[in-house]
């Protein structure tokens, strides 16, 4: 991820833009549809800290937003099966999803198995930051809009929820990360 972003800018420009804030890159079809939605942003601690804390899932309903309940269903070597249930707008949501870890690469990959949000992935990518801390990306394809019946009732013919819901769950989680290592 970051080698597609240098190469649309240089180093000095997104250490600017990232100093802001953090950055939402968007992905799409051919056809306008959403392929995923990348967060990235600069978390305040070493990358060990926030692998330890990501990789930590039955801590997650204490620190991530909307996260009501994380439970650690097996582990097995660097895969694992979580359960959630988010607290939303109406009733809560739960699935499950599996989880392939990678700590060379500190790249954590996921995808929904059973339950809510079919056919959903989400990715972490961490790597240490120019200025200190760590560079994280938090790339999210849920698939809310396809899954909810309520959300799919108001969805409009340019994918407005779809792409809303999306980066705005990258960027959720992106700061609770951040806030939960003491940023």
């Amino acid at each position: 991820m970051t080698l597609l972003l240098v190469a649309l800018a240089s180093a000095s420009t997104l250490d600017g833009l990232l100093a802001r804030g953090e950055l939402s890159l968007l992905e799409t079809w051919p056809d306008g549809r959403l392929k995923m939605a990348t967060a990235i942003g600069v978390v305040p601690a070493p990358v060990d800290e926030v692998w330890a804390r990501l990789t930590n899932w039955g801590d997650y309903e204490n620190w991530m937003p909307q996260v009501a309940d994380s439970t650690l269903e097996s582990l097995d070597g660097d895969s694992a099966i979580v359960s959630w249930t988010l607290a939303v707008v109406g009733p809560n949501i739960s699935y499950r999803a599996r989880y392939t870890m990678d700590p060379a690469r500190r790249v954590i990959t996921g995808e929904q198995i059973s339950g809510a949000l079919s056919g959903s992935s989400w990715t972490w990518t961490l790597e240490p930051a120019p200025g200190g801390g760590t560079l994280a990306h938090r790339a999210v394809r849920s698939n809310v809009v396809e899954t909810n019946w309520i959300v799919r009732q108001v969805e409009d013919p340019h994918h407005t929820l779809d792409y809303g819901i999306n980066v705005a769950t990258g960027i959720v989680e992106l700061r609770g990360l951040i806030k939960a290592v003491g940023g």
